[in-house]
């Protein structure tokens, strides 16, 4: 008889097996490595042993982590790569007792918000497959929203797991820069990658998000600021928490439902015991101009220089287009980018004086169609436009599902918090999933 273990992850496979075709999420499947690994954990429960946060739950992981002995893709042909160990995320997941199943889909060098892939095939919205998932960790969120895995770990640059979390209907943290370890992962920007789970329930990715956390010295970037035991005060309520609505650009240009669902999930949180503040984000407007398309597309372009120069026939002509938009941007452009970012650091400083959190729609527009998103520079900027700035504030933020849009597809509420207040932000997120039941809505693949 199966343990309990054993049958989670028979229960992952077999929708990978009727699922994935059509969705193409998942890009490789660890099957007799995930069953050895589940019976080992069944046996150790049987006995009394518990293995970790995460004993047992079936994980999937976005292809650009490297793996011991297994070959990562990093959404490339060309230029995949055999693991020689573990990512640091991935020992932590196994660490914690998790069942990594297989390797999600993604967009190639986890550049692009829309998951469209030329060598692997683009992966598919469970919601409906003629839109896209998100991206660049658009496997991860289409396989948590379809039943593939139970949580599935990310990377988020400026939205990689926000906005393909939105646009699926699931809940995705980006943790603060420096939180959890990128060591062993594939690199978009020096300053604001970062690593963050997805799940359908907010317990879920707290849990998740308490396996992954903490100080790595083989990270330059890690950063050793004391996390704690917060998931015993996950449930503890938003009572008295003042949370800033931005009045200025955030709920500009919204199509319609998105508009009137954050209306909704706004006094939802009030009804919690949430104190709404009113708030101007100073510059918001330019932000993704002065960050996304200066300082990112620079850092990409030099970390890919060897590909551009060498195989830009290997890579696909959408990237190569957006990485070679780095290539012109001169080192006083580079460097009045950073003095501009830290000016906007200082008035967030500020403004999280007058706040606990900022809430803010993750998207403007629910899931685009593929056939709208030829163009990827003009998708990227269209889905990125609320997730950019924060990704390069190195702040923590997550996405939660508040209800559904134009052609019944979700609709996702950011949530923002101080650095490195991680705790909060997933305490307000468990408040708005213990009002709300949009979270135990599933897709009809699923």
């Amino acid at each position: 008889m199966p343990g309990a273990c054993e049958c989670e992850v028979l229960a992952c496979l077999d929708a990978i097996d009727r699922q994935n075709p059509a969705l193409n999420a998942v890009l490789a499947v660890t099957g007799q490595a995930a069953l050895y690994c589940a019976r080992k954990l069944d046996r150790e429960r049987a006995v009394g042993d518990w293995p970790g946060l995460l004993d047992g739950v079936p994980v999937t992981i976005k292809d650009c982590f490297e793996l011991a002995g297994e070959t990562t893709s990093y959404g490339s042909i060309r230029f995949a790569a055999e693991g020689r160990r573990d990512a640091a995320v991935v020992r932590r997941l196994k660490a914690s007792g998790a069942v990594i199943i297989g390797r999600n889909n993604l967009s190639e060098f986890c550049l692009g918000s829309t998951n469209q892939n030329e060598h692997h095939g683009s992966c598919r919205n469970p919601w409906n497959i003629g839109h896209v998932p998100g991206g660049s960790s658009g496997g991860s969120a289409a396989a948590v929203a379809a039943g593939l895995c139970r949580i599935s770990i990310g990377t988020d640059t400026g939205g990689s797991v926000r906005i393909p979390a939105s646009l699926c209907g699931v809940v995705g943290l980006r943790p603060s820069v420096g939180r959890v370890s990128n060591a062993g992962a594939i690199a978009c920007s020096v300053d604001f990658d970062t690593i963050g789970p997805l799940a359908y329930t907010v317990s879920d990715v707290a849990r998740a998000f308490a396996a992954i956390a903490g100080y790595d010295p083989e990270d330059p970037n890690s950063v050793d600021a004391p996390l704690g035991n917060f998931l015993p005060t996950l449930r503890n309520g938003i009572a008295g928490l003042r949370i800033g609505l931005p009045r200025n650009f955030y709920f500009d240009g919204l199509q319609p439902a998105v508009a009137e669902r954050l209306r909704e999930a706004a006094a939802v949180l009030e009804r919690a015991g949430a104190t709404l503040v009113d708030v101007t984000v100073e510059d918001a407007e330019v932000a993704q101009a002065r960050t996304g398309f200066s300082l990112l597309v620079a850092d990409m372009a030099q970390y890919h220089l060897d590909k551009i120069e060498t195989a830009p026939e290997a890579v696909g002509p959408e990237v190569l287009r957006r990485l070679k938009l780095g290539l012109p941007v001169s080192g006083v452009d580079y460097a009045g980018s950073r003095r501009w970012l830290a000016g906007w650091k200082l008035r967030f400083r500020a403004l999280f004086e007058q706040v606990d959190l900022i809430v803010t729609p993750t998207t403007p527009i629910v899931a685009p169609a593929i056939a709208d998103t030829a163009d990827m520079i003009e998708a990227t900027r269209a889905v990125s436009r609320f997730t950019y700035g924060f990704g390069a504030l190195g702040l923590p933020a997550m996405t939660v599902p508040c209800g559904f849009g134009a052609g019944g597809l979700p609709v996702g509420m950011q949530v923002v918090g101080r650095w490195f207040d991680e705790p909060s932000v997933l305490r307000a997120g468990a408040a708005f999933q213990a009002a709300t039941d949009h979270h135990r809505q599933r897709p009809h693949l699923a």
